[in-house]
């Protein structure tokens, strides 16, 4: 795609234009280690709304979408102690993905292949909302900073006859959480998430679509 093929105000093109040159001229720097994978294009930029201004964001596509992660916050570095294991601590996000049923890894005609037996996940905001809904997202109390004042989270434990807030079944898009009626909903808070792109693998982190940006990597390309 040429710069003359995207449709932008004069003054906003020619802003993206001088970006370009710009980083093209700059003296090449190591990459962080969370950038490198993402070949990023100007075929891949686009504009997302932020409260009264615009913001450009890297777009990315990944290929391989059966491991997700999923970011307890909008912090791609930041680990977090594991209680009652003292100088242990867990990643900055929790993996998950969807089990091929019946796959049996002792006849797995692709013993390097790290996410073997697992399907492609075709909804990552769906899977990750589930984890939050579980209590998974919130372990020791490290995410209690999300949940807005006055919602009332759930007792630890299965889910029960108990109250859940008013479209806790779904998530943000209004997608069924656990399309099984024999799956209750958890009701713990479950915050805007948006997927981007982290080490070649999507990474759903909360917060709304300009955190991608916020963050210095790109979003993931539909």
């Amino acid at each position: 795609m040429n710069l003359s093929d995207v449709r932008y105000p004069a003054d906003t093109k020619a802003a993206v234009r001088n970006l370009l040159v710009q980083e093209a001229r700059r003296e090449v720097k190591p990459t962080p280690w969370w950038r490198k994978p993402a070949a990023l294009t100007f075929a891949g930029l686009a504009l997302a709304g932020t409260t009264g201004a615009g913001v450009y964001v890297a777009l990315a596509p990944v290929e391989d979408k059966r491991d997700i992660r999923c970011y307890f916050h909008a912090d791609l570095t930041t680990t977090y102690p594991v209680a009652g294991a003292p100088g242990v601590t867990r990643p900055p996000f929790v993996t998950t993905g969807i089990f091929v049923t019946g796959f049996d890894a002792k006849t797995n005609p692709n013993p390097d292949d790290a996410n073997a037996g697992m399907q492609q996940v075709a909804d990552p905001i769906n899977q990750c909302s589930r984890l939050w809904d579980m209590g998974e997202m919130n372990p020791g109390g490290i995410t209690n900073d999300l949940i807005p004042d006055g919602f009332v989270s759930p007792p630890p434990g299965p889910p029960g006859d108990r109250p859940v807030p008013e479209g806790a079944e779904k998530d943000q898009n209004g997608k069924s959480l656990w399309p099984d009626p024999a799956i209750k909903v958890f009701g713990n808070y479950v915050p805007h998430l948006t997927e981007c792109v982290v080490e070649n693998s999507v990474a759903v982190i909360p917060g709304r679509a300009e955190v991608c940006a916020q963050l210095g990597i790109p979003a993931l390309e539909k």
